[in-house]
């Protein structure tokens, strides 16, 4: 998306919270209204608080098993796009931060982002000569299983080569050295 996409979005965005704030003014009066924005942004943080928290601690225990925490990044990611509509005034950002940080919609969102997108991931490999550095881009299938498959299957294992049928990833491996003596 370009610049002049993201600040026509952005424009058109402030331009209907502002009517949309100045309509509910018009029928509840100012005062209950900057109120209602005032609380929505301090829940919002507290939400925003718990909700970090427990996403981060289930990311380093994802890290700690070894596994890729590819929902808890995009969970992540979402919190704080959350916060940031959160602390804009306005009803219509509210409803979209409140959406982005309660746990079930999150998650929901999280997971469709998944299946709909590609996970790159860096991992190291170990050898007889230590441990190899590898990229791998790949597929992430719900449930960590490929369609027709049960159980964890390949999709999780980063020393699976892909067999006939299956799309390959983006392998490169390799040893670095530092020389003795510095280049001229």
């Amino acid at each position: 998306m370009g610049f002049g996409r993201v600040f026509l979005t952005i424009f058109v965005l402030a331009l209907v919270e502002v009517m949309v704030l100045a309509a509910v003014a018009d029928f509840i009066g100012w005062p209950i209204t900057i109120l209602m924005v005032v609380v929505t942004a301090l829940l919002g943080t507290a939400l925003f608080r718990s909700q970090g928290l427990q996403t981060w601690q289930r990311l380093n225990q994802r890290m700690n098993q070894g596994e890729m925490p590819g929902r808890e990044l995009a969970e992540g990611m979402m919190l704080l796009l959350g916060g940031a509509f959160l602390i804009t005034p306005g009803f219509i950002t509210d409803a979209l931060g409140f959406a982005l940080l309660l746990p079930f919609s999150r998650r929901a969102m999280a997971d469709y982002l998944i299946r709909k997108g590609t996970l790159q991931t860096f991992a190291t490999r170990g050898g007889p000569g230590g441990g190899a550095f590898f990229y791998q881009s790949r597929t992430v299938y719900p449930g960590g299983s490929r369609p027709g498959q049960s159980g964890p299957g390949p999709a999780n294992d980063p020393t699976h080569r892909p067999g006939p049928g299956e799309r390959p990833g983006v392998t490169i491996e390799g040893e670095a050295d530092e020389p003795d003596e510095p280049r001229r």
